[in-house]
């Protein structure tokens, strides 16, 4: 679950882009698929079947904590947050966020990731053009071993396969494979950083090779190896290199790709002319659980996880449930990068389209029966980076650091949960938010014309438009500006918290005096197109875009938020 680079990254994958994510929490947000509904319960689970568990209608925090430094990969467990930032590591408790210890490295390393293996933090750390691992002891924070090995990605289970071209890192509960390019795998002593054996991988030759990609679950080194129509999967225990067990899946001349998660791994592989695709379901032991198709194969599978005796699924289209007997209980449309609890399946937040700032973070939360689902705001912006126990952890950008906040879900019999318990009439017409008096003190003579297809919010219908543009009747084309209201908060103060959390700080934000900032559009970055502003006003989030003016840009905002 991370990203497809070690520099920002985060655990959550994204297989999509926004704007595709975005189409799938429409549809979601209209669809009426199999076992699901929007935003309310379902009928009773069959006997056998996993029981309706979704009655929460919003996301509540739970603790907050910021933390200085460039920030690193983290790693999320039910016992444990680990939060890189700099040359330190954070072990947090994941029910308060409190510091247990504070681990650190040399001075002049920047931790890029962590793993964990046992009692022990595996560490990628970058040190000008060099990579070494080390190895900490994750009860005292003692430094166990530092080793220069020159490696890539460490690979955690649940995130996404990588090639053996950089040298990724399996980091599993049972030890560390190191997997170079040329088909060589070594494994590591977790509490040393000795080499323990090597082997090569059975993928090693040029044909194999071009199609070998690596992952993990709980206990193993899992590969796939292509060549032709076949498919090969295998697993290795990294505490001797023993292969566990081997699996050949053949297709009809397609690529294939797998997923793994704590106990269960998933291949799909394609027709010759992506027209059709096969899914086979394994258990972490080898045992094929489930198989299935899909038609017109699009995005990354993704193997959400296992609760009891279900397992969850995404082709690339659909979630799926099976039984581990391979019955399909239910499957639904729903977005890819999800996360699987004890209790619900949640998915990370998206904007609903290719927008500077998102409105505000967002999950599709669907129940475990596949009978009620929901589409529920965050209280912030962010990325889900991964849950521990019924916990959410989310990580948001900072100008100096990162901030990490526990979200869980809760019930507050809100009417509209969608809104975050606004109601829609509540929101004002975006073409509203500057009176009379404001428009004529800016000059010109500005006529206000709602942008069409701006008045449903997370699939709720609005009474007005949430973008307008101003006009002047006459004068130049650098006096347009447009408001989009991104958001109403329940509260002045959650609003300004909004307003700027996980601004996108590394492509370029502008500190207003009057309180609201100027965000770089990361889509046009290096054009003289300006900058928009985000500012709260009231219960409101507001942006302000004006191009090619950041001077009206920087006088509206003042009348906003002053």
């Amino acid at each position: 679950m991370r990203t497809g680079t070690e520099t920002g990254g985060l655990l959550m994958r994204r297989p999509a882009p926004r704007a595709v994510a975005a189409l799938a929490l429409l549809a979601l947000a209209a669809c009426t698929g199999t076992g699901a509904g929007t935003n309310g319960p379902g009928g009773a689970a069959e006997d056998g079947k996993p029981g309706s568990s979704v009655r929460a209608d919003a996301f509540e925090t739970v603790w907050s904590r910021s933390v200085r430094g460039e920030s690193g990969v983290p790693a999320v467990t039910d016992d444990v947050v680990l939060v890189p930032h700099g040359h330190l590591i954070d072990v947090r408790d994941p029910r308060t966020g409190k510091s247990r210890r504070t681990v650190r490295a040399d001075p002049a390393d920047r931790i890029a990731s962590v793993g964990l293996s046992g009692d022990v933090i595996v560490a990628r750390a970058e040190r000008y053009a060099s990579v070494a691992l080390q190895g900490f002891d994750l009860r005292t924070g003692r430094k166990l071993w530092a080793k220069w090995y020159g490696t890539g990605a460490i690979v955690r289970p649940g995130d996404g396969p990588e090639l053996p071209v950089q040298g990724p890192v399996v980091v599993t509960g049972r030890g560390i494979a190191i997997h170079a390019h040329d088909g060589r795998i070594t494994g590591l002593n977790p509490r040393t950083g000795e080499p323990a054996w090597q082997k090569q991988a059975g993928c090693d030759s040029e044909d194999h090779v071009a199609d070998y990609t690596v992952a993990a679950t709980a206990r193993y080194s899992v590969m796939l190896c292509s060549k032709g129509t076949r498919h090969e999967l295998t697993a290795l225990d990294p505490r001797d290199g023993h292969r566990v067990w081997q699996a050949d899946i053949t297709d009809r001349g397609g690529r294939g790709t797998f997923s793994t998660h704590e106990d269960v791994v998933g291949v799909r592989s394609a027709d010759a002319h992506s027209h059709k695709a096969a899914f086979t379901l394994f258990d972490e032991s080898g045992d094929r659980l489930a198989t299935g198709t899909v038609k017109d194969p699009v995005g990354d599978i993704r193997t959400v996880g296992r609760v009891g005796d279900t397992v969850y699924f995404h082709d690339g289209r659909q979630l799926h449930a099976f039984r581990t007997d391979g019955s399909q209980l239910w499957r639904q449309a729903a977005p890819e990068d999800l996360v699987a609890t004890a209790r619900v399946i949640v998915s990370d937040g998206e904007t609903l389209g290719p927008d500077t700032v998102m409105r505000t973070g967002v999950s599709v939360v669907i129940g475990l029966s596949g009978k009620e689902r929901a589409i529920l705001p965050w209280p912030l912006r962010g990325e889900l980076v991964g849950a521990s126990g019924e916990r959410f952890i989310v990580r948001g950008r900072e100008e100096d650091g990162a901030r990490y906040t526990a979200l869980r879900l809760t019930r507050r019999g809100l009417e509209e949960p969608a809104l975050g318990g606004v109601a829609p009439a509540d929101w004002p017409d975006a073409c509203s938010l500057l009176s009379d008096e404001q428009l004529e003190g800016l000059g010109g003579d500005h006529v206000r014309l709602p942008i069409g297809g701006s008045r449903t919010v997370f699939g709720v219908k609005l009474p007005h438009a949430t973008r307008c543009r101003f006009v002047p009747a006459s004068g130049s084309d650098k006096d347009i500006f447009v408001f989009t209201l991104r958001w109403v908060s329940a509260d002045a103060d959650t609003a300004r918290e909004l307003s700027t959390s996980d601004l996108p700080w590394d492509t370029g934000v502008r500190r207003l005096g009057t309180g609201g900032h100027l965000v770089a559009d990361p889509r046009v970055i290096g054009l003289a197109l300006g900058w928009p502003a985000v500012v709260a006003s009231g219960r409101n989030v507001i942006e302000i875009d004006a191009a090619k003016n950041d001077r009206l840009v920087r006088r509206i905002a003042s009348l906003l938020s002053g």
